[in-house]
């Protein structure tokens, strides 16, 4: 049986900080790291999914948020972060806002996290969204040996698309910081997973660790300043 468990990252310091618009270094808008809640929630769920059976590898957006929840996750599970861009944020400027740059926004302290990652698909159209998580099922069905576990640490919208392409199914969930779906494909020959347990379930967390931004924080660019 083949094992998939896909886990939102945790809460990133950015959902309470009131950034400045101009001005602010880009990495600290769009590759925050997590905040102290963020870092519970990570290791409450390192804790339920080694109850759960753990996992054989861990799979992370290069993204400072999601490598830093992984890192709490996999040694839990006795394994390593394998960095990846397949599943990395939403390179579309009405997610991230225009322009971006996926190396000049990132975190430099982070960068030897991110080698080997592969390369994002930057400038990213719907298309190319769709193309990259369809690469990413095809391989999970191609890997050898079948039976494994394989934790991703990833975004709520790569989350859904994974979920979607996986099972057939869309999904309107309001994915909640570091809540686990678990999909399964019990035989070599079967071409879609099957939900396991309850859909972006995050009971493992304590009552004060469930919690979502009061407000959502928009951010607006000038077109003409260099560091959006």
């Amino acid at each position: 049986m083949q094992t998939i468990i896909l886990i939102r990252h945790g809460y990133p310091v950015s959902w309470d900080q009131q950034l400045k618009e101009r001005g602010t270094p880009p990495h600290l808008r769009l590759d925050p790291g997590l905040a102290e809640i963020g870092l519970r929630q990570a290791q409450a769920t390192a804790n339920h999914l080694k109850s759960l059976g753990g996992a054989d590898a861990v799979i992370a957006s290069p993204f400072r948020r999601c490598l830093e929840t992984a890192d709490v996750i996999a040694p839990a599970c006795a394994t390593t972060v394998t960095a990846d861009w397949q599943v990395g944020e939403v390179l579309l400027s009405d997610v991230l806002g225009s322009p971006f740059s996926p190396t000049s926004a990132m975190d430099p302290a982070w960068a030897k996290r991110r080698e080997g990652a592969g390369k994002p698909s930057h400038p990213e159209s719907d298309r190319t969204l769709n193309e990259r998580i369809g690469k990413v099922v095809n391989e999970l069905k191609a890997m050898k040996p079948f039976a494994q576990r394989i934790a991703i640490v990833s975004h709520e919208i790569i989350l859904k698309e994974l979920l979607n392409r996986m099972t057939g199914r869309a999904v309107t969930l309001d994915w909640h910081p570091c809540a686990i779906t678990v999909a399964t494909r019990p035989k070599l020959m079967d071409r879609t997973w099957r939900l396991s347990g309850i859909l972006g379930d995050f009971k493992h967390l304590g009552s004060d660790d469930r919690c979502e931004p009061v407000q959502q924080i928009v951010h607006r660019y000038h077109p003409l300043d260099s560091r959006s």
